[in-house]
């Protein structure tokens, strides 16, 4: 029963999404990525949705929040759009005459199963001849049968391709100590993993990694996470932390000795500054520099990429690049590249998306996209041709299979790709 109940499911939002298309007939809807979207703003948009009062982007993420989210949200959606048509008899909530006969025809023929394994004439039977109506049949039944079965997730009932590429399971991530060996944090057991001159390396019962003891000697590590590995987050000896996204690494003292606690990076990491104002933090990336004495930022800082982007979240710091400098306030993102730029209108939950295992692209470009979602399934990318340039935007799960996050990129018309063992192939 449950490839039949993914069958009708697949059917019945093809029938919506067509209905919507036949309502808001806009050639940019099916081009569009999804962007993020709660439960409070499905809410919002569900009202929008019944004035028709909706740009095809935000209609899509409407549609796609309905399709994975949980029950009990998905039902608080469709019960604020039932609401609103209801509230107000001068929303257009009739459809034409014509319409049951044309939302029948937009089922593609292939969609129509036998009626011995399920009655859809009985469905179609079923459907109103409101706008409200056949939304929340749809969403209904499908809410209805994931009820039935609550451990039922939408990729339980997608089958998989034979080949593809798993998301990382745990993290994968070592430390290399000053004498050259090197740490590897995923077959370690609790305890003590290191000594370096009274200095301490331990993996604490929860699994985090920290350092104990002082020493008046400076004595480097480095922590590598790379591609393909879960974040990794440790403690300096401050008490400072430090988060890596895959293909990451920070070099830093085993305690800060002097005047000030600099460490250096190369590609992302979230720092956790403990206060200090008589010793500041810094952070470096070649000529670039970010200097703090307690507060929360992010920067991402890969080699391959063409700036480095400092981004606050809490507290002030000061991002310097040979002469010039910029102190940002919260919410702002130095944009480091020749010179600094500093962009006031930041989406925080698209920069901290990696640390909380998503995907979230606001207007990211072709290859830069590419080369993210590389770096977490550790393949290697091979252009055949060069990809058309285009600002995405979308968010999904990181724990997919990779065809799930390529299919979202491919449903935009401007790339497809090819999956072959480690490799993926871009078309154009």
């Amino acid at each position: 029963m449950a490839g039949c109940d993914g069958y009708i499911f697949s059917a019945l939002v093809k029938i919506v999404k067509k209905f919507l298309l036949f309502r808001y007939p806009h050639p940019s809807y099916i081009h569009t990525l999804i962007i993020y979207m709660t439960t409070e703003k499905a809410i919002q948009t569900a009202g929008m949705i019944a004035k028709g009062d909706v740009e095809p982007t935000l209609l899509n993420s409407w549609m796609k929040f309905l399709e994975t989210a949980p029950a009990a949200d998905a039902y608080q959606v469709l019960e604020a759009y039932n609401e609103a048509l209801r509230s107000n008899p001068d929303l257009p909530q009739r459809v034409a005459p014509d319409f049951m006969q044309r939302l029948k025809n937009l089922l593609p023929q292939e969609d129509v199963i036998p009626q011995k394994e399920i009655p859809v004439r009985n469905i179609r039977r079923w459907i109103p001849a409101t706008a409200a109506a056949v939304l929340i049949f749809v969403t209904g039944y499908f809410i209805s049968q994931r009820g039935n079965r609550p451990d039922d997730t939408v990729k339980d009932i997608v089958q998989q391709p034979a080949a593809d590429v798993k998301p990382p399971a745990s993290n994968r991530a070592m430390i290399r100590l000053a004498n050259g060996t090197s740490v590897y944090l995923d077959s370690t057991t609790k305890g003590q993993l290191a000594l370096e001159d009274n200095v301490k390396l331990v993996k604490l019962e929860d699994g985090k990694i920290a350092y104990r003891g002082t020493t008046t000697e400076t004595i480097y590590n480095t922590l590598y996470n790379p591609k393909g590995s879960r974040p990794v987050d440790m403690t300096f000896s401050d008490g400072s932390r430090v988060w890596l996204n895959a293909g990451s690494s920070v070099t830093y003292p085993v305690t800060f000795t002097g005047k000030e606690r600099r460490v250096s990076i190369d590609g992302e990491a979230y720092f956790e500054v403990a206060h200090d104002v008589q010793k500041p933090f810094i952070v470096t990336k070649g000529e670039m520099e970010t200097r703090v004495l307690g507060t929360h930022f992010n920067i991402k800082a890969y080699d391959e990429e063409n700036e480095i982007r400092v981004t606050l979240l809490e507290g002030s710091v000061s991002v310097t690049k040979n002469a010039s400098g910029n102190i940002l306030k919260p919410g702002q993102q130095a944009q480091v590249k020749n010179g600094i730029k500093v962009d006031s209108d930041v989406d925080l939950e698209a920069v901290m998306a990696w640390k909380k295992g998503r995907f979230i692209f606001q207007g990211t470009g072709t290859e830069e996209t590419l080369r993210e979602i590389a770096r977490w399934y550790d393949v290697e990318l091979e252009f055949r041709g060069k990809p058309v340039e285009q600002h995405f935007g979308g968010d999904i799960s990181r724990n997919v299979e990779a065809s799930k996050v390529f299919e979202m990129l491919e449903n935009t018309g401007v790339l497809h790709v090819k999956i072959e063992g480690k490799k993926i192939i871009v078309l154009p």
